[in-house]
């Protein structure tokens, strides 16, 4: 029995504990939260001891891996401490406020011989997956553009969202999903150039829209939290392919993206000299698919295939220069 500790008990602590809840042979021993009533209510529900200390739930001897849902600015020293301590660790995205944060997680996990795995949601969602494979197929011929799309209103459900100091903005914490999906799908990019808006409330860039370049192919991704409130979660994304093209949309139900029962999805395939058809893929929920990954690698005691620190590291580096190009106007190569 694997013995896991969540770090946070948000709406993403939530999130976690209840897909770790539904792999085989885990047990969540420990929930913690700076609120009582939050550690305690979320703990319950799974039988789990409630931490007011971080810390002390990160270093507790009885936990075998911890997942990090706690703020951005908090993923670096707890990460560190439960490595350190000889935890395995799923560290939610952005993997850090900087590349040299990342690096720091990189050679400490090295040292400690412990699976560090970011979760990077989307490249265990099952369309994205669908997608994938559907382009390693070839059966559009090679890729030459993409665009993708995520847009919601401003994050209402903590505070600290709204400090760009604290997130990184919404360019690090929402554009960035989009970035590390294109870079998964067609590799390290070439150069950046983004264009935003500024929040009215926050004076952080809450909207942004990159075009990158990949070499052969080009894609274009917006992140835009500049919404009203009342606007659904939504995400899109096209591939043009030689030979055809691939869209995937989602719109949630509600502001959130677990508010799926009264929105929208399609996976639908546009290929020369066939009428338009839907790809079939394995239904799924991508967090649950990712903590299972994580499990995974821990039990065949090897690194983690997706969400790599390599790869958060290369979409932290991605999300920073597409706010570099904002700030000055120019084009970011990497």
């Amino acid at each position: 029995m694997l013995k896991i500790g969540i770090l946070g008990a948000g709406f993403m602590g939530a999130t976690h504990a209840e897909a770790f809840a539904q792999v085989p042979d885990v047990q969540i021993v420990g929930i913690s939260s700076r609120s009582t009533e939050k550690a305690h209510t979320l703990a319950g529900k799974y039988d789990a001891r409630p931490f007011t200390d971080a810390l002390a739930l990160a270093t507790d001897p009885d936990i075998d891996a911890v997942s990090n849902t706690l703020p951005t600015y908090l993923h670096k020293d707890l990460t560190l401490a439960a490595l350190e301590a000889g935890k395995h660790v799923l560290l939610e995205k952005p993997m850090g406020l900087s590349v040299e944060e990342c690096d720091e997680l990189i050679a400490v996990a090295k040292q400690s011989n412990r699976v560090l795995m970011i979760g990077q949601t989307l490249r265990f969602w099952p369309e994205y997956m669908a997608i994938s494979e559907f382009l390693k197929s070839g059966q559009l011929g090679k890729p030459l553009a993409a665009t993708a799309t995520r847009r919601l209103g401003p994050p209402r459900w903590a505070e600290w969202f709204l400090d760009p100091k604290l997130s990184g903005g919404e360019v690090l914490d929402l554009h960035i999903h989009d970035l590390d999906m294109l870079n998964w799908l067609f590799g390290s990019p070439k150069n950046i150039y983004t264009r935003g808006q500024r929040s009215p409330e926050t004076g952080g860039w809450d909207l942004a829209m990159s075009l990158i370049d990949y070499g052969d192919v080009k894609a274009f991704a917006e992140g835009n939290a500049l919404q009203p409130p009342e606007y659904p979660f939504t995400m899109t994304l096209t591939v043009l392919c030689e030979r055809g093209s691939i869209e995937f949309s989602f719109r949630a139900g509600g502001v959130q993206v677990d508010s799926r029962d009264a929105g929208g999805s399609g996976l639908t395939v546009y290929e020369h000299g066939k009428s338009p058809y839907g790809l079939e893929f394995e239904a799924g929920d991508g967090y649950v698919n990712m903590t299972k990954h994580f499990v995974e690698s821990i039990r065949l005691g090897r690194a983690c295939e997706r969400g790599t620190p390599e790869q958060g590291r290369l979409a932290v580096a991605t999300a920073l220069a597409a706010r570099r190009s904002i700030e000055t106007d120019q084009v970011v190569s990497f």
